[in-house]
This record gives structure tokens, sequence and C-alpha cells, in this order.
């Protein structure tokens, strides 16, 4: 039993605890990682609305909308920035450039137009050699107008976009085509791939020529370049025109590298270009300002969340934009993948360690149990569980050792109440046996009177025989009754009438009453009594004392003493009875209580009595609840019982 307990809990503990383990190893590889985008992307969402509305706020104050974005990148690690009509970021005067498109001696810097630098060149070019713009410095520009707004898609230094577009008719070199060692040029490729692809479907040539202002498509070119021809033609896009410009340079601002926030992130620079490639190209519009848009994109094997949403500052419709990483979840999930490894190794040795010691905790009580209940059904009641633990082990130890005890009680009590009913078949027996006894020798002397009276022998002693004839009928109506009294007790039925009288005047009456039988064998009788009212049935009481003091005066020898007391002791009061002479022996203490029960059996019992006595004083004192006993003392035996002694108050 041993075994097969002990090794199905283990390996039902031990399965149990696997079957957790990867529960919880595949939720965690499988449901984790949506579970944190889903909650970073709620929280990112959130904090997105807020965003928008800080910024309403905050506007027009410029200083105060940068240290939203950068407590925006602060507390949630995504970049985010706002965006104007057309898609450039808002607020980007310190990385722009001024520029004249009329060549002027006198600069007149209220004629200048302002354009953003973020998308054509990244804040480390700038801060280069290469990026050398000096005021009255050319500059060639090659964009789209778009909703009125110049947008360049390249810039560069004066002949620097011709021979961009000779080399690549040309498939040469750039350098072969300009004498001057500065050929340097800047360009936003989304804006610059949307202006190639749409001059190549509307023009279906494979090259097509730049000249200040307009554009002059080509065949091919392999001999000779074709003259220069001025064209006052525009070619137009879906939205605005492509255009070329030249200009002068009239102010660079650039920002110190450490004041920079977005500018430093280049995929994000990518995405604000694509977002402002996909305005010009679709008219993309985003619709309520509640409304999000999600998207997905990868780069370099890292998944990243692009959101925008639009909103209308001062009745200028503004981009929100933002870009979030998704590279600290894939790395934790690496790094835990990893670890579980090892995790896993150690959890399986504690499973294994745990389960095995847990299966020893169960089954040792449980064994402990078998072993005690098995004695138990063996009629073993020495054996106790010792399982002491605070729970339904211990609880159901208890309950074992209480049944083990329970039945140890009622089984010694059903002995004892088998030999008791043994004890009272005897007592039957014997009690018939003298009751039949008892009722012979009456009977018999009866029927021997009546017979001499029948005969008419002796009729000088007629009257005497007569007086022994209603003798012994009276002994025999004395017997009778006294056993009817004695059933009547001990059928359980009986119930004393109780009442307050004093038991001194109770003893004065009944010894005045023996006090004849008393003169006859010259007994003294001593009286130590106290005024005392008890509660009690007085007649049976009576019938008690009674009892005690003609059984003293049978058993006084001649010229002896008989000692009445009463004493208080508490709520009770102790009567007794004393008489010299002999005592009664040990083992026969307990039997004088019994019916026709005689000590001295060559004694032969007196003409008034009947054996019943001292057996219907028990059952009349049992009663009234009352302890009684009997004691040798050293001059003879002593009678008592207690009594309860009346109180007034109640």
């Amino acid at each position: 039993m041993r075994s097969r307990i002990v090794i199905k809990l283990f390996t039902l503990t031990t399965l149990l605890c696997i079957f957790i383990l990867a529960t919880v190893f595949i939720g965690h590889a499988v449901i984790f990682k949506h579970y944190y985008v889903y909650q970073k992307m709620e929280e990112i969402q959130t904090a997105f609305h807020q965003y928008g509305e800080d910024y309403k706020r905050a506007n027009p104050d410029k200083d105060a909308q940068r240290k939203l974005e950068e407590d925006f990148y602060q507390k949630h690690s995504t970049w985010i920035t706002t965006l104007d009509g057309i898609g450039n970021p808002k607020n980007a005067e310190d990385f722009s450039i001024d520029i004249l498109y009329e060549w002027s001696e006198t600069v007149d810097e209220s004629l200048a137009i302002n354009i953003p630098l973020h998308y054509l060149i990244s804040l480390e070019d700038a801060l280069s050699e290469d990026f050398n713009f000096q005021e009255y410095d050319g500059i060639e520009l090659f964009g789209i107008n778009y909703n009125k707004t110049f947008l360049p898609s390249l810039i560069g230094y004066s002949g620097t976009i011709e021979a961009i577009q000779l080399a690549k008719l040309y498939s040469t070199e750039l350098k072969y085509f300009d004498a001057r060692e500065n050929l340097s040029y800047w360009e936003n490729d989304y804006l610059k791939n949307f202006m190639d692809e749409f001059l190549s479907e509307q023009y279906e040539y494979d090259h097509y020529l730049l000249y200040e202002d307009e554009f002059v498509p080509t065949e091919s070119m392999e001999d000779e370049v074709l003259p220069i021809e001025r064209r006052e033609r525009e070619v137009d896009s879906k939205d605005g025109d492509i255009i070329f410009k030249e200009g002068m340079v009239v102010n660079v601002h650039i920002p110190n590298q450490n004041d920079v926030s977005i500018m430093n992130n280049t995929l994000f620079l990518n995405k604000m270009k694509e977002f402002q490639a996909s305005l010009i190209e679709e008219g993309y519009l985003i619709g309520n300002e509640s409304e999000v848009q999600i998207s997905d994109f990868n780069h370099n094997d890292i998944q990243y969340k692009l959101i925008s949403k639009s909103i209308t500052v001062n009745d200028e419709p503004l981009y929100l934009l933002a870009m979030t990483s998704l590279q600290p979840v894939d790395e934790a999930m690496q790094i835990v993948q990893d670890y579980y490894v090892y995790l896993i190794i150690l959890v399986m040795l504690l499973v294994i360690i745990a389960s095995f010691y847990y299966s020893k905790i169960i089954t040792t009580p449980l064994i402990k149990l078998n072993e005690t209940t098995k004695k138990i059904a063996h009629l073993d009641f020495t054996e106790r569980v010792e399982v002491k633990s605070k729970d339904e082990l211990g609880t159901l130890s208890k309950n074992i050792n209480v049944l083990s005890n329970t039945l140890h009680k009622h089984i010694n009590q059903l002995q004892d109440d088998i030999e008791k009913e043994k004890q009272l078949e005897n007592t039957r027996k014997e009690f018939i046996s003298g009751v039949s006894h008892e009722l012979k020798t009456p009977l018999s002397i009866m029927k021997s009177t009546i017979s001499i009276l029948k005969d008419d022998v002796a009729k000088h002693k007629k009257d005497y025989y007569f007086q022994a004839l209603e003798q012994e009928v009276e002994k025999m109506n004395r017997l009778i009754i006294d056993m009817l009294d004695l059933a009547k007790y001990e059928s359980g039925t009986y119930q004393m009438e109780m009442e307050p009288f004093f038991i001194n005047e109770l003893i004065e009456r009944i010894s005045a009453s023996l006090n004849y039988e008393m003169n006859q064998k010259e007994i003294q009788l001593g009286k130590e009594l106290l005024t005392l009212e008890v509660m009690a049935n007085e007649y049976r009481i009576e019938q008690v004392l009674t009892n005690f003091l003609t059984n003293a005066i049978r058993h006084t020898d001649n010229k002896g003493k008989i000692t009445i007391s009463t004493s208080a002791e508490g709520p009770l009061v102790k009567v007794s009875v004393e008489n010299t002479g002999d005592s009664i022996k040990d083992e026969q203490l307990k039997k004088v209580w019994d019916r026709f029960y005689r000590g001295d059996l060559s004694r032969e019992r007196s003409q008034n009595e009947t054996g019943l006595g001292l057996a219907i004083s028990r059952n009349i004192l049992e009663l009234h609840h009352s302890q009684y006993g009997v004691e040798n003392t050293k001059t003879g035996v002593r009678f008592y019982f207690y009594l309860q002694v009346h109180n007034k108050k109640s």
C-alpha cells in the first residue's frame, strides 16, 4: 500500500507540475508578446490622443510643444512629431535655409523663402565640411510645387543639377560635366522617386533634361547633346508642378547637435519623408481626430509601429506622427527563451523533489491512519494516531482517536452491562428462591395450623393457633407490600414529592416509637441532633430511618449502644445511625443493600423481618438523589445518608 500510494501521488503531482510549467512556458512564448504589444499600443494610443490635446493647449508656444515631444519620448520610448498640411515638420526653422530666387546685390530678407532641410540632409552631413553654403552662394533646387508650397527633392550648388542630368544621360561620372570641384548635392529620395516615376509615365522617355524653370524630354542622345531650348511649359502632377529653380543663399539655420530630438533618428525621418510623399502622391488624408491609423514595418529585423492621426489647430490641418519600436519585447522574449532552458531544468529538478516530498507528507499520516484503523478493527484500542497537523488529516486523526476511545469505552461499558446482567440474573434467581422460601414457611405453618384446627386437636389451644395463623398472614401481607413497594421504586416512573420538615423532630418521633424494642435489649440510645430543616419526602425518609434503626437494634448486643447523629456539611445534612456489635466483612458491605441478604446464614429472621428493608431504603435514597453508604467503625457499624438543607429564600 505504501509504495502504491507514494508512486501514484508522486507521478500525478509531477505530471501536474510539468503540465502547469509547460502551459506557462507556451503561454509566455505565444501569448505574452501579443499581450505586451496590445498593452503597449493601448497605452501609447491613449497618450497619443492626450498629446494632441496638450499640443493644442500649448499652441503657439513652440518651446512648450518641443517639451511635449521630449516628455512623450521619455515616458513611452516613442518618437513623435507634428507635421503641417504638406508633411513638413512644424517648428522646423532651426534646421532650414533661406534663399532668394532672384539675384541682387542687396539682400532683402523679407523676400527670402524658407526651405526646411529635414528631408534633404541629415544633421551629421549639415555639420560636415561638404555642406558649406555661405551668404550670396548660388543654389539650385529641383522639386514640386504642392498646395502653393515648393517642396525640394534635390538641392545643390549652382550647376550641380544640370551636371547630374547630363551624367545620367550619358551614363558617366558627374565630374566630367563640370570643371568645378564642388558638385555636392542632397536629395529627398522618397520625393525624388515619386517625381522620376511620374515623369517616366508622363513622357514615356528614359531621360529628361532640366533647365531653369522647364523640362526638356529627350530622345536617345548618344552622340550629341540637344541644343538648349527655353520653353514656357509646365509639367503638371496631380496636385502641383514639378519645377527647377535657381537662387541665392541668404541664411543657413543649423541647430546645436545636443538640442536635437527627431533629427538624430534617421529611420523616423525616413518615415516622415515617406508620409509626405504619400500626401503628394495619393492626397493622403485621415478622417476625424478620433480616428488613428496604425501600420507595421520591419527594419533590420526589428518590428516597428507607425501611428498617425489628424488634428486641427486654429483652422490649420496638422498631422501627428509617432513611431515606436517593439525591439524591447523581442529582446526580452529571446532572453527569456534562452533563460527558460536553464530554468526548466532547475524547475523540473525542484518539481521532482517537491513532488516526492509532498507525496511523503501526504502518505505518511495516511499509512499511520491505515495501521491504526486495522488495529481498531481487531478491537485493539491501545494504538493512537500521532498526526498533529492543523488540517483535515489532523482532524481525521483526532476523530479516529475519539472514535477509538468511544468504542473502547462503550465496549467496556457493554461488558460491564453484560456482567451486571449476569449478576442481575443471579439476583433474580436468588430473589425467586428467597420469595419461594419466605412464602413457603408461613404457608406451611398456616397449613399445619388449619389442619390442627380442622381435626379439632388440642381444643384448649385453639386461641393460640388462631393467633399464630393471624401472625403468619400479617407477615405474608407485609412481605407482599414490601415487594410491591420495591417494584414500584425500581420501575423508574415513581416521582418523589418533596416538602420541608425538621429532621431532628422526625428522629425523635421514630426513636420514641422503637423505645420498647430497645428497652427489651437494654440498649442505650445516644442522640447528637442539630435543629435543621431539610427538603425531602418525610414519609419515605421516616421509612428509611425506621429500617436503619430497627436493623441497628437487631444487630446490637444486649446492653449495647446506638447513636443517631446529624451534621451540617455545606448545603447538605448528614444523618448517621451507628450501633455497637460485630462488623460486616468488607466483601459483604455492598451486598447488604440486596434483597433477602443475610450476612449470617445460620441466623433466622425475626418475626417482623422480611429481608427487603435495606433494599427499599436504597431505592428511596436514590430517588432523592442522595449519597448513602455503610461502613465499619472501631466498635461496630454505621449507616448514613445525606439530605438537602431547605433554603427558605427559595
